[in-house]
């Protein structure tokens, strides 16, 4: 199947050497043949090891490859953002240096997207981690939704939004809420959000950072931020 559909990718990277390149390869194998254009912004967050190198490596050696680099970590919200700000496509979406998801997740999502709906991916049933990191997943989705009167079944997922609807949006989560954040503030302007349920590849180098200290601060100011932002009266 041939699409013309353009999409941009963020790749936010902090030190992921052992695993930038697969991702990278991934989406281009598996995405090119599905789409009329694809492009890749890697947003390299200041890291300190070979991720840098391989990316500029990879930037002259692929046409889809283009470079951010952060002179100091900035957090993964920021990279989005900054990759949003720089796309070309008609479509946009963000996947992960540390290859945790498989590129065949976007597969699934492209015969439903339009201009007004956004289509994302949840692991429910097919959720390879920990019992732990499960329950910390589910109970995080409850908060949200608890919080915003919302009944979405996941909040973390890869999601393809068109990018018009993304621009449209006072987007300002600098750490991990950034999927959570864009998804909210559709849902609540009107536009649609399908789910549908993809098995999770899992992480095969690495650890997730989005228990550091630092991070988990970050998901609580924006938190606050949304909620300020959604009692804020219309002007």
């Amino acid at each position: 199947m041939t699409s013309g559909l353009s999409l941009s990718v963020c790749m936010p990277a902090l030190n992921e050497e052992k695993s930038i390149r697969e991702a990278v390869e991934d989406l281009i194998d598996t995405l090119s043949i599905h789409l009329g254009s694809l492009e890749i912004i890697i947003v390299d967050d200041a890291s300190t090891d070979n991720t840098l190198h391989i990316a500029e490596q990879m930037a002259g050696e692929l046409g889809e490859v283009k470079i951010i680099r952060h002179q100091r970590r900035e957090g993964i919200g920021a990279c989005y953002h900054d990759a949003l700000a720089l796309a070309s496509g008609e479509y946009f979406t963000w996947f992960p240096a540390d290859h945790e998801n498989s590129a065949a997740e976007f597969i699934g999502c492209l015969p439903y997207l339009s201009l007004d709906t956004a289509v994302t991916c949840h692991h429910l049933g097919g959720d390879p981690r920990s019992l732990w990191r499960r329950s910390l997943s589910r109970s995080y989705t409850w908060l949200l939704n608890k919080t915003f009167g919302l009944r979405l079944k996941y909040y973390n997922g890869l999601t393809i939004f068109p990018i018009g609807v993304l621009r449209s949006l006072s987007l300002s989560s600098q750490g991990f809420l950034f999927t959570a954040e864009n998804i909210i503030k559709a849902t609540k302007r009107g536009y649609r959000v399908m789910e549908l349920s993809v098995p999770l590849s899992g992480r095969k180098a690495g650890s997730s950072k989005i228990f550091a200290p630092s991070s988990l601060m970050q998901m609580l100011k924006d938190i606050l931020g949304i909620l300020k932002q959604q009692r804020r009266p219309p002007r």
